[in-house]
């Protein structure tokens, strides 16, 4: 991003604008670096010109990130004007490159601009210090919604253990005394089907938390895929819509269950989206390329609206559902991210969408 385009020069004259740029120095942050930390002295304005900044505060033996600011947003200011220090942490999110005007040379172009152009840079100052309070409670709402969410899914898994216990003691009881075929495959489907709710239940517990645990073991594309066709056989019976899966054949090292809640959300998001459209169908594919396992779902529906295709992945993010809880995306990057590989997507209005999940494996370096 130009420098000169950055909201904080707006207020500036021409003449100004020039001079600080001209004094600018470039600084390059890789991820998790420190632009500066609370209570350093005030040196400078930060411009963010590529990446993004989280701002963090420490609250106890914990820290709490109060927003995260974009090329175009800047930083620092407060300090700057009223000569204390820093009363946050700024830290680069992936890798950061900050456009620095010092303190010193900002005053003095300051001291000099007109007044009329003094006040126009404290209303850009004082809009964007509103943003960040915008940003702050966004922030604080969110953090609540997911204690609610760790509290509701403590309390499923005190709850939910015990008779789950029982129906799996049932279906071990019953696979005792009939091994006939469609038995034992029943009996192997409700046994599958218990450790599955038991470890969403988990799994949503670890999400409200911040934290993922995965259980990596060898399995097969085709294992896999197999095995998840296995647990929706009803819900692909009753959708109305044409499953295609394919598999290439090869050994991978994943958390299955994970990846399993993983491919059920984007599915399940994507018959929602067909809806009652004739024809519709979705392609489930899964391939290992060089050192990377890919999982990929494409439909022919409508595509993502534009209302949330830039926080798609953010948690209580959801359009046009009834009863969604904007949490199914969120828990797909995130289980995407815990096996250290990311998930990407393409769509199209009316065309569809593709979901690629692609995840390194053990001898390859996470994406």
């Amino acid at each position: 991003m130009n420098a000169g385009s950055n909201r904080f020069l707006e207020g500036f004259s021409a003449a100004g604008r020039e001079r600080l740029l001209a004094g600018m120095a470039r600084e390059d942050y890789p991820d998790g670096n420190y632009l500066f930390r609370e209570g350093d002295p005030a040196d400078g304005v930060c411009l963010v010109l590529e990446g993004e900044v989280e701002i963090v505060k420490a609250a106890g033996n914990r820290e709490e990130i109060l927003g995260v600011f974009k090329p175009g947003d800047f930083l620092g200011e407060v300090a700057v004007f009223d000569g204390h220090g820093r009363s946050t942490d700024a830290r680069a999110k992936g890798r950061v490159l900050i456009g620095k005007i010092p303190s010193a040379p900002l005053l003095e172009v300051l001291d000099r601009e007109p007044v009329a152009i003094t006040l126009r840079l404290f209303q850009n100052v004082l809009n964007h210090l509103r943003r960040t309070n915008d940003l702050f409670v966004h922030e604080v709402v969110h953090k609540e919604k997911l204690s609610l969410v760790g509290e509701m899914a403590n309390a499923l898994m005190h709850d939910i253990r015990n008779p789950i216990a029982g129906i799996r003691l049932s279906a071990d009881l019953v696979n005792m005394n009939h091994t006939d075929a469609d038995t034992v495959h029943c009996c192997n489907g409700i046994r599958l089907q218990c450790d599955r709710l038991v470890g969403m239940a988990a799994e949503l517990l670890e999400f409200s938390r911040g934290e993922t645990k995965l259980n990596l073991v060898p399995t097969d594309t085709t294992a896999f895929l197999r095995q998840f066709q296995t647990l929706n056989e009803e819900y692909f019976r009753t959708s109305g819509v044409e499953f295609k899966l394919k598999a290439i054949p090869a050994e991978v090292v994943v958390d299955s269950m994970r990846l399993m809640r993983l491919l059920q959300n984007l599915v399940t998001n994507a018959v929602e989206a067909l809806g009652n459209t004739p024809g519709a169908w979705v392609e489930i594919n899964a391939w290992v390329e060089g050192p990377v396992f890919y999982l990929k779902v494409s439909d022919n529906g409508p595509g993502i609206p534009d209302e949330i295709k830039d926080r798609l992945f953010e948690p209580f993010v959801t359009h046009g559902k009834k009863h969604g809880t904007g949490l199914g995306m969120a828990i797909v990057k995130n289980v995407a991210t815990a096996h250290g590989g990311k998930i990407t997507y393409e769509t199209s209005r009316d065309k569809g969408s593709s979901f690629l999940v692609a995840i390194p494996q053990p001898s390859a370096p996470s994406i």
